[in-house]
């Protein structure tokens, strides 16, 4: 068993408008969305999280692991208690019986690309340009039986404008089984030393399958792209190609649980 404590870092880019909210109303703004102290946009880590975590119980599934805990049904959270191992989404984002040990950062963007909205003039201070940062868009529900307009219910929200940077990180520790063939496909280049747990493979693969984020995906809003950056295992930066190489042992996430 190995007690892997991760720092893994990536890029979170939108390709549409996209809308993390706060629920809150601002003046004519019937849904607003989040901005950090400063009035700059970011994409919170619970937001990241929630949706990595459906991600990770689709391809868990399809590794036929059934038994995933619910973080929200107590009831259900009962079923990983008594069994050998807990699934791997548990051992990644815990259950109401077993804590999750990786912490989510809210991913935010970079300094550099902040001062893009800060104006040349000096004495006009920072953050001039920061609206530049949001489009408004009214819109109104339909009634889908009759495709009319529902009385009432014409409502105006923000959406951060797309091509915005984010930068997000997941720290923490991860405990699971190595994979046993990782071994033999070391190769030259490589980083030595360093080997993938079945967790770590699925937080990996289930990164790479973040394409939405927030609300109106039906609208087309938050589509996006997570490009993990760099992975450090145990303070040992681990090099592209290796944890790349990784996704190649993808089935042997069907091994999990038969082994031991």
């Amino acid at each position: 068993m190995a007690n892997d404590r991760l720092k893994i870092e990536y890029d979170l880019t939108f390709a549409t408008p996209f809308h993390c909210g706060t629920g809150i109303r601002a003046g004519l703004i019937d849904r607003t969305v989040v901005r950090d102290d400063g009035g700059y946009l970011y994409v919170p880590g619970s937001t990241i999280k929630g949706v990595l975590r459906e991600r990770c119980e689709q391809l868990a599934r399809l590794y036929d692991q059934q038994d995933i805990a619910s973080p929200h049904d107590a009831k259900a959270a009962l079923r990983g208690l008594g069994q050998p191992r807990p699934s791997l989404v548990t051992r990644i984002f815990g259950s109401q019986n077993m804590p999750g040990r990786l912490f989510f950062e809210d991913a935010r963007q970079d300094e550099n690309d902040i001062l893009q909205y800060d104006s040349p003039e000096r004495r006009e201070g920072k953050g001039k340009y920061r609206s530049l940062q949001v489009n408004v868009a009214t819109q109104v529900r339909l009634d889908r039986p009759t495709r009319t307009a529902v009385p009432g219910a014409l409502y105006t929200s923000e959406f951060g404008a797309s091509d915005i940077l984010f930068k997000g990180m997941i720290l923490g520790w991860l405990d699971c089984t190595p994979i046993a063939s990782s071994a033999s496909h070391a190769e030259p280049g490589h980083t030595a030393g360093v080997t993938p747990t079945y967790s770590l493979l699925l937080l990996l693969a289930g990164l790479r399958m973040i394409e939405w984020l927030g609300g109106n995906k039906s609208a087309g809003k938050g589509h996006c792209t997570c490009l993990v950056t760099s992975i450090a295992v145990d303070g040992v930066a681990v090099e592209a190609n290796t944890w790349q190489s990784w996704f190649e042992q993808l089935d042997e996430l069907d091994n999990y649980g038969r082994e031991g």
